[in-house]
């Protein structure tokens, strides 16, 4: 028995488009705790519509998301889609992923036949070259000296091998590496027990390369100049190699965190740009997509079971 997923539609009056949000790692609700609520009413002042649902597991849907990798991600997406687009028939369509949830969306937009797509400091690199540099990072952040940093980092990369290589029976020979507590205690990625490292053993090696490479809508991506998380500079020399120019646009916002922002607000400019690309990707209700699609077919065991949600508290000042 597949997952039955639950989320909510905000629909402003006389949407001009419909966006699908998709929140980060781990056990993440419609709202992407604090994070998506300000964009929501940023979009839906705008005239856009927007969807999102709790991951399996949380909230109201049901299922595990342990048990989802990120193409399964990606199939839950377009059972959302599938759903969003039935009340919203005839209005462009476009998907936006943070962080982990960049990978997600990249994932779904070719089979979704999506309008347009955002990234919101969404690695352009593997979860495993992701993790490395977050933990390299949270190291130099700690303090550590040179040499310490390095053979910190070495411990890690020694347990991703063990994620690729053995998946669950490699936890206790991960554990008793010389650095683990201390890695764990700094703050590095270190799946707490055998199904967390089950589930990043399944995670970790997924590459976005081919579905960068098959882009065929504008896409967006954004970060913040100060992510300790994502590479921001090696993903955007992937962004660049990977999609083609006509549809990439890419946004590195001064001072922004992996959330695009400062103490507790957004960097300016952040909401300004992200309206203003979808304003541009569906002007005239027109498609962005250099090719066409057929569009999103959900697997029968994910269904989506929306609420409608009330949009007046949204309208524009």
């Amino acid at each position: 028995m597949g997952a039955r997923l639950a989320g909510s539609l905000w629909v402003p009056p006389h949407p001009s488009a419909l966006v699908l949000m998709y929140p980060g790692s781990g056990g993440s609700d419609r709202h992407n705790d604090v994070l998506f609520p300000p964009i929501r009413e940023a979009l839906l002042s705008d005239g856009v519509a927007v969807c999102s649902f709790d991951k399996r597991g949380v909230g109201e849907s049901t299922g595990r998301w342990e048990d989802a990798d990120i193409t399964d991600q990606a199939d839950d997406l377009l059972a959302a889609l599938e759903s969003a687009r039935a009340v919203l028939p005839n209005v462009p369509t476009g998907l936006f992923g943070h962080s982990q949830g960049g990978w997600v969306v990249l994932e779904a937009a070719h089979d979704a036949g999506a309008d347009f797509v955002i990234t919101n400091s969404g690695p352009a690199v593997s979860p495993s070259e992701q993790e490395t540099y977050s933990t390299r990072r949270t190291l130099e952040g700690l303090g550590w000296d040179a040499a310490s940093v390095e053979a910190g980092v070495a411990d890690y990369r020694v347990v991703l091998d063990l994620l690729a290589l053995s998946f669950g029976e490699g936890w206790p020979i991960a554990a008793s590496l010389p650095l683990f507590e201390e890695l764990r205690s700094a703050g590095a990625f270190l799946p707490a027990d055998a199904r967390l490292w089950s589930f990043a053993g399944r995670v970790m090696s997924y590459d976005p390369a081919p579905s960068l490479s098959a882009v065929n809508a504008p896409l967006l991506a954004m970060y913040g100049s100060a992510d300790d998380v994502v590479p921001v500079e090696l993903s955007a020399s992937v962004l660049r190699a990977c999609v083609r120019p006509p549809l990439l646009e890419l946004c590195v916002l001064d001072g922004g965190d992996h959330r695009l922002q400062i103490g507790s607000e957004f960097v300016t400019g952040y909401l300004q740009t992200l309206t203003s690309f979808v304003r541009s990707a569906t002007a005239d209700g027109r498609s962005g997509r250099l090719t066409s699609t057929g569009g999103a077919s959900s697997s029968p065991s994910q269904k989506l079971h929306l609420c409608a949600e009330p949009a007046h508290s949204y309208a524009a000042n």
